[in-house]
C-alpha cells in the first residue's frame, strides 16, 4: 500500500479539493480513510486529544502511532523528525481543527508547515468547523486560508448541516484511489436520497 500511495503522491494526491465522496457517518469515515491510506510499514501522528475514531481508524490501520501534545507543532516536529520511517514510507498527520471536548482550534498553519517540511500526508477532521468557520461555512481550513495545503478534508453532514452522514475532499487521485481501495467505502450502503438531498438543501 505504501508503494502504491508513493506513486499517487508523485501524480498530485494533494492540492485543491477537487473532487469528494461520501460516508455513512463520520465515524465509518475515519475508520476507513486511515486504514486505506497507510498501513503497518507506515506512521500515523495524531493529536493525543483526537476524536475515537481517529485513533481507532490508526489501530486498525496497523501502522506505527505516535501521539503529539495536544495543539502542539514543535512535539509532532520533534516526532516526525525522529520517525522518518524510511524510503517511501508514508506517514500520515491527522487533527481535528475544532475539537469535540474542548472546543479549541488546532493550529492548522503550522500544523501544514511540518507536514510540508516532511513531506507528510495531511488529513483534517473538520466535522465541527463545517458551516460554522469560513466563507459560507466551509469550514476551518479555509477560514484559515490553508486549504490548499491540506491532502485529504473530512467532515460531516449531521453537525451544523442537519443532516446525516460524512463526506471526504482531495484531488481527483485521492477519491479515485478511495473509491477502488477503501473497502468500507465499496462494501456498504450509500446514504438514502432523501438524506443527500437535506444536506445538499442546507449547503
Amino acid at each position: 500500500m505504501c508503494r502504491r500511495l508513493g506513486a499517487l503522491r508523485a501524480k498530485q494526491i494533494s492540492g485543491n479539493p477537487q473532487a469528494a465522496l461520501l460516508f455513512p457517518s463520520g465515524y465509518q469515515a475515519n475508520t476507513s480513510i486511515i486504514p486505506t491510506l497507510v498501513d503497518r510499514t507506515g506512521v500515523v501522528l495524531c493529536d493525543r486529544r483526537s476524536h475515537h475514531s481517529i485513533l481507532r481508524g490508526a489501530q486498525l490501520s496497523r501502522a506505527r502511532l505516535l501521539r503529539f501534545e495536544h495543539n502542539d507543532p514543535e512535539h509532532l516536529e520533534k516526532l516526525i523528525t525522529r520517525e522518518n520511517g524510511g524510503s517511501g514510507c508514508v506517514r500520515l498527520i491527522v487533527t481535528e481543527s475544532i475539537f469535540s471536548m474542548d472546543g479549541d482550534r488546532a493550529p492548522l498553519a503550522e500544523i501544514c508547515d511540518v507536514a510540508e517540511r516532511h513531506g507528510a500526508l495531511l488529513m483534517v477532521d473538520d466535522a465541527h468547523g463545517t458551516g460554522v468557520l469560513g466563507e459560507g461555512g466551509r469550514g476551518t481550513a479555509s477560514h484559515f486560508g490553508v486549504d490548499p495545503l491540506i491532502d485529504v478534508k473530512m467532515g460531516t453532514l449531521g453537525k451544523a448541516l442537519g443532516a446525516f452522514g460524512a463526506y471526504v475532499c482531495g484531488s481527483h487521485a485521492l477519491i479515485d484511489y478511495l473509491i477502488n481501495a477503501c473497502r468500507s467505502f465499496i462494501y456498504t450502503t450509500g446514504l438514502p436520497p432523501p438524506v443527500a438531498a437535506a444536506a445538499r438543501e442546507a449547503l
